[in-house]
C-alpha cells in the first residue's frame, strides 16, 4: 500500500558501515529501521519482536550469516532477508543463499542502488546488485534457483504425505506366520498398501515421509488401521507390526498398542534404521514390553548392524533377511552366512524367523538349521483378514 514505509532490520557488527547503511535508509525514503543488531542472536531475537518486512544481513555477521538468515526466518517467516557483501565473501553469500536468503547487495553499492535492491526485495523480487563478473552471477543464481526448487520439491513431498494420512489413503493386508515343524499359523504381519498416486511400494512412501518429517506420524497411522482390522486375529495369535526407532519412542504408540484387540504384539525395527540413542531406546521399548509387547530385529543378515542391535536391544525375535532365504539349499555361502545369524539368535536366547519362503526345499534347509519360524508366499499371501464384528 501506498505511504507505507518498508519495515527494515539491519545485522552488522561494523558499527560505521551500519551507520551508513541506517543513514541511507533515512536519506532514500519510505523505510523504517527497526534496529541494528550485531550478531546472528541478535538478529533473530530482534526479528522475533519486529516482524520486519527486511532483513538486510552483513555476511560475516558473528554467528555466522548463514545462521542469521536461518535464525531471522525461523522467528519471522515472512520476512525477506538480503545479504550483505563485500566481493570476496563469496563462500558466505553461497551460504546464505542456501539457508534462505533471498539475494544480495554488495557493501559499496550506491545509495539509490541499496534502496532500490530493498524495494525489489521487499516486492518478493530475488536481488542481485553491483556483482563484478557475469561467471559469478549465474553461480549464484543457479543456487538459488536450485534452492527454491528443493524447496519446492519438499513442500510438494510434505503435502502428497499429509494428504495420504488425512484421507488415510492405505490399508493393511496379513501376512501369516507359521511355525515351520506344526505349520500352524503362530501370528501375522501387518503389511501396508496405499492407494494413491503415485504408484509405489510401501518402502518408498515410508521412505518419502522420514524424508520430510513425517514417518512417525505415517506409521503410527498404519499401526491404529492394523489394530482395527486385527479384530479377524484370533488372541492367541501375534500381529507383528512394523516401527522405527522415532516412533518406538513416541508416547502415542502405547495408547494404540493398549487398544489393540490382540493379547501379544510384536513391534519389528529393521536392522538399517539407526538408533541415536540406544538407552533412551531401551527405556521405549521396555515400556512397550509391559504392555506385553516384544521386539523383533528385521532384515538381519542384509546390513551390519543386526548384531550390535540384538545386543543392545535383547530382541526377542530376528527374522532372517529374505536375501540370505533365496537360493539357501544350492548356495553354501548364504547358507553358511544365515547359520551365523541363527546360531547366535540361538546363543542369545532369541527365536528365529525367516522371510520370502518360496519353496519347500527351502522350507526344509530351514527347519535343519533349527529355524523356528516363517513366512512367505510358500506359506501364505498377504490378504485382508475376514470381517470380525466388535
Amino acid at each position: 500500500m501506498a505511504g507505507v514505509p518498508v519495515r527494515v532490520l539491519v545485522a552488522d557488527n561494523q558499527q560505521l558501515e551500519a551507520a551508513g547503511t541506517t543513514a541511507a535508509l533515512a536519506a532514500a525514503g519510505g523505510f523504517e529501521l527497526v534496529g541494528v543488531a550485531a550478531s546472528a542472536l541478535a538478529a533473530a531475537e530482534l526479528a522475533a519482536a519486529e516482524r520486519p518486512d527486511l532483513a538486510l544481513v552483513h555476511a560475516r555477521v558473528p554467528g555466522g550469516g548463514d545462521d542469521a538468515v536461518r535464525a531471522i526466518l525461523a522467528a519471522s517467516p515472512h520476512t525477506r532477508v538480503l545479504a550483505h557483501s563485500t566481493d570476496s565473501d563469496r563462500d558466505a553469500v553461497s551460504a546464505m543463499l542456501g539457508a534462505g536468503a533471498g539475494g544480495y547487495v554488495m557493501r559499496d553499492a550506491p545509495h539509490d542502488a541499496l534502496a532500490s535492491a530493498l524495494r525489489d526485495a521487499a516486492a518478493g523480487e530475488t536481488v542481485f546488485n553491483g556483482v563484478a563478473g557475469g561467471g559469478v552471477l549465474d553461480d549464484l543464481v543457479g543456487q538459488v534457483h536450485a534452492a527454491n526448487r528443493r524447496d519446492q520439491e519438499r513442500a510438494a513431498k510434505r503435502a502428497r504425505i499429509r494428504q495420504v494420512i488425512a484421507d488415510e489413503e492405505l490399508d493393511i493386508v496379513f501376512q501369516p506366520i507359521v511355525a515351520l515343524d506344526s505349520r500352524d499359523v503362530v501370528g501375522y504381519e501387518a503389511l501396508s498398501r496405499f492407494s494413491a498416486e503415485p504408484e509405489r511400494g510401501p518402502d518408498e512412501w515410508f521412505a518419502e515421509a522420514h524424508e520430510v518429517g513425517l514417518g512417525a506420524e505415517l506409521e503410527l497411522l498404519a499401526i491404529r488401521i492394523a489394530c482395527d482390522r486385527a479384530h479377524g486375529v484370533p488372541r492367541s495369535l501375534f500381529l507383528a507390526v512394523n516401527v522405527s526407532p522415532a516412533t518406538a519412542e513416541r508416547p502415542e504408540l502405547l495408547d494404540l498398542l493398549a487398544s489393540c484387540p490382540v493379547d501379544h504384539v510384536v513391534l519389528e525395527v529393521t536392522e538399517h534404521a539407526r538408533v541415536d540413542d540406544y538407552k533412551r531406546f531401551r527405556v521405549a521399548i521396555d515400556r512397550v514390553r509391559q504392555l506385553g509387547a516384544s521386539l523383533a530385529v528385521d532384515d538381519a543378515g542384509a546390513g551390519f548392524a543386526s548384531l550390535r542391535h540384538i545386543l543392545e536391544l535383547d530382541a526377542e525375535l530376528i527374522k532372517l533377511d529374505g536375501s540370505l532365504t533365496r537360493s539357501l539349499e544350492t548356495d553354501p555361502r548364504r547358507r553358511s552366512l544365515a547359520s551365523a545369524v541363527i546360531e547366535f539368535g540361538r546363543e542369545s536366547g532369541a527365536s528365529v524367523l525367516a522371510e520370502h519362503i518360496e519353496s519347500e526345499l527351502q522350507l526344509i534347509e530351514l527347519r535343519r538349521l533349527g529355524v523356528h519360524y516363517g513366512q512367505g508366499y510358500h506359506l501364505g499371501r498377504p490378504s485382508p483378514l475376514p470381517v470380525v464384528a466388535v
